[in-house]
């Protein structure tokens, strides 16, 4: 096959590389939204080409911190490239100068910066690491200069690793054929094979996560290369950089390979350029694959480009020569688009789904579903993973996540997070939750205990269904934990004051009422499946009242059990009316509009559960994150609002409280781990959760929950924002 564009080289490269290699070169962070993003925003900006200008002579020549090159495409910093190819890094350099281009070598390459000069002359720029041991930091500098490199690519967004999955199943670690070259004898040249990622458990050993602004200008007390920050994604940021003396910025998302959900770098380029209003050039790294892409950067104001993962997969599939013709496939693409758009001179301004599961390594909380859906029977899982009628709410819960993104601020010491937070006056270890869900023995035999003792060891809060299959007395005998009691309001309001007091004396500390199910949604799988409790199972809060069963029915036995049994006159008056019979503070679980905001904030509710009810009752209602911030600015800070639906990643989480939310509560992730894992299952999601989150934070620039602001996403409701000004 001829190579015709520089993404063909992927493909040759995922086969000749091993998986584990491939992986690590390929692959981004989490869900992987930000990696198909940085290519996918390329193709939404269209061409205004013009017409009738002579362009019979191309001038693509550029100048870069005052050197001269032949071309804006410049190599950027990847790591580790033996593991490509055998000359890695060197041949890289042969290629970018045979070009007439600038290589940046990445700290982590298998090759020293004094082995890359020694390939022959090249404008070459090194890219850093701060690591805690600053002496090394400094010593690295210095051996760059000495050799003859021109600038810093100081790398920002680095205080811990992202969450790369791949690389987490994979046990990512060097080939032990390989070393950082850089770091060889100083016994930070290897590293250790880990139970999650090597790479991650390095940096985590390494890297200075106090590194901030005050430290670039340290960087110029040890160097006179000029210093290009390297992952800047906000203007608030940009505005920092010059301040703080860089000689340019590289808009940079790290190759979708940090926090997921940012900005496609192209998205972020021009609010970067604008805030620097000129005063030092800005370059674009990240999801370049054509000439048209450059075009495109350079006329949203970049002063050049880098391309990372081209580099690597040419390397994989042809060595030196592979790298030579991407550079060249690339500059011809450029010239060619200059021609068409009448520039003549640019201006930079097959195994079974059970045996993969056996083998596979959860890694986020969405894959248990897939498992669950495995184990359980299907009405089971019918019944917990769908939603109403066409479902679209479902998927919406979903979905209005990834449209919102982040405004990571960088340069933060960001060494010491703290997620606590108070709930009611309740301390927990995060704003992370259990809501309510129903029949829980369907998933596992050992159901709500399971899920109360694993929110206890994470020191957070769950909350019992009404329709549970243990009591409230059954929960609280797992042992301590704070616990909250979901009530539906029965018509027979004796059954309600009996079970409000039976769970304020098991020691639960809240009512969360919901409002929202006066009769029950059109769930229409339940109706296929002609939906009711498995006959070994009741409710086991109305057991000996004649309310534990459900009866066959002929669509769904549920929905004929809450049409028999719940009070479709509940109404504001019966807020006021629970407050009479309990001194638990209620929760009114349900709102989704400003205006119930305010009545549940006049009827004395001590909290707002923002919540659609898994997108189960009511089709065509918002996400629960769009519904969200209406709410929080309906009670003017007068009570907490939380935040139940759609959650499934610690970015989320972070979302969610940059709306204002209090914390967040989750529901299906907890019924599928449960189903998947029992307690271990639901250990697992809390902790990736709280993992993730945290991750979320430090590459946020957020210390703790207070510091997570508004301003550290953008939405598709938001106005643009205004010119940023120095």
């Amino acid at each position: 096959m001829e190579i015709t564009n520089v993404t063909e080289y992927e493909a040759i490269a995922k086969e000749k590389l091993p998986k584990m290699v491939y992986d690590y070169y390929a692959s981004g962070a989490e869900d992987q939204w930000t990696l198909q993003e940085n290519r996918n925003a390329f193709a939404r900006i269209l061409f205004r080409p013009r017409i009738l200008i002579d362009v019979s002579k191309i001038d693509m020549t550029t100048t870069v911190l005052g050197f001269k090159i032949s071309m804006p495409i410049m190599v950027a910093p990847t790591a580790m490239q033996k593991m490509a190819h055998p000359e890695g890094e060197y041949a890289t350099a042969r290629a970018a100068s045979a070009a007439g281009t600038i290589m940046t070598l990445s700290s982590w390459a298998t090759s020293s910066v004094e082995e890359v000069a020694s390939t022959g002359p090249g404008i070459r720029f090194f890219q850093l690491y701060v690591y805690k041991n600053r002496k090394v930091v400094e010593q690295l500098v210095r051996r760059a200069e000495k050799a003859g490199f021109k600038a810093i690519a100081l790398t920002v967004d680095t205080p811990r690793l992202g969450r790369r999955e791949s690389d987490i199943k994979n046990r990512f670690t060097l080939p032990p054929n390989l070393t950082l070259k850089n770091f060889e004898g100083l016994d930070l040249g290897k590293m250790d094979e880990a139970n999650d990622s090597g790479l991650a458990s390095y940096v985590a050993g390494q890297i200075d996560r106090t590194l901030c602004w005050k430290d670039v200008q340290w960087l110029q007390t040890i160097t006179s290369m000029p210093i290009l920050v390297k992952g800047v994604l906000t203007g608030e940021d940009a505005r920092i950089a010059i301040q703080a003396g860089a000689a340019g910025i590289i808009v940079s998302n790290h190759g979708a390979r940090q926090l997921d959900y940012v900005p496609a770098t192209i998205s972020a380029l021009e609010e970067v350029v604008k805030a620097t209003q000129g005063r030092v050039p800005v370059f674009l790294d990240g999801g370049v694959r054509r000439g048209t892409d450059v075009f495109k950067a350079l006329a949203l104001g970049a002063s050049g480009i880098f391309i990372g993962r081209p580099v690597v997969f040419s390397l994989a599939a042809e060595g030196e020569a592979g790298v030579r013709k991407v550079l060249q496939m690339l500059r011809d693409e450029f010239e060619l688009t200059m021609a068409l758009s009448f520039f003549a001179t640019h201006k930079p301004s097959s195994l079974s789904r059970e045996a993969q599961f056996g083998k596979m390594e959860i890694t986020n909380v969405t894959e248990y579903e897939a498992i669950a859906k495995e184990k359980l029977p299907k009405m089971v899982y019918d019944y917990y993973a769908s939603g109403a009628e066409d479902q679209w709410t479902l998927q919406e819960n979903r979905n209005a996540f990834a449209r919102i993104l982040f405004r990571p601020r960088i340069l933060i010491d960001v060494s010491q997070i703290d997620m606590t937070t108070t709930i009611l006056g309740f301390k927990i270890s995060m704003p992370i939750m259990v809501a309510p869900t129903a029949m829980q023995k369907m998933a596992h035999p050992e159901g709500e205990y399971a899920t109360a003792r694993a929110a206890s060891a994470a020191g957070t809060i769950m909350t019992l269904s009404s329709w549970a299959t243990s009591s409230v007395e059954e929960v609280a005998s797992t042992g301590p934990g704070i616990r909250f009691f979901q009530l539906y309001v029965y018509k027979n309001r004796k059954v309600v004051e009996q079970l409000v007091r039976r769970a304020e004396r098991a020691g639960f500390k809240a009512i969360a009422l919901t409002v929202d199910t006066p009769r029950l949604g059109r769930r229409e799988s339940d109706i296929k499946n002609r939906f009711t409790l498995p006959p070994y199972l009741t409710l086991k809060n109305f057991e000996g009242l004649d309310l534990g069963k459900m009866d066959e029915a002929n669509d769904s036995g549920l929905a004929s059990y809450v049409a028999g049994q719940i009070d479709r006159t509940l109404s504001w008056k019966d807020v006021q009316w629970l407050q009479t019979i309990t001194s638990m503070p209620i929760l009114v679980k349900g709102v989704i509009t400003g205006e119930d905001a305010r009545i549940a904030v006049q009827a004395g509710a001590a909290g707002i559960i923002v919540s659609n009810h898994g997108a189960r009752q009511l089709d065509y209602v918002p996400a629960t994150i769009s519904a969200l911030e209406e709410v929080v600015k309906a009670t003017q800070g007068r009570i907490p609002v939380f935040l139940d639906g759609g959650v499934r990643r610690g970015t989320d989480v972070f979302k969610a409280l940059a709306l204002g939310a209090s914390g967040i509560f989750i529901g299906r992730p907890v019924v599928f781990s449960l189903a998947a894992e029992g307690e271990a299952g639901v250990r697992k999601v809390l902790q990736m959760l709280r993992d993730e989150f945290e991750l979320t934070m430090a590459l946020s620039g957020c210390r703790s929950l207070k510091e997570i602001t508004r301003n550290h996403i953008t939405t598709e409701w938001d106005t643009p924002r205004p010119s940023a000004r120095l």
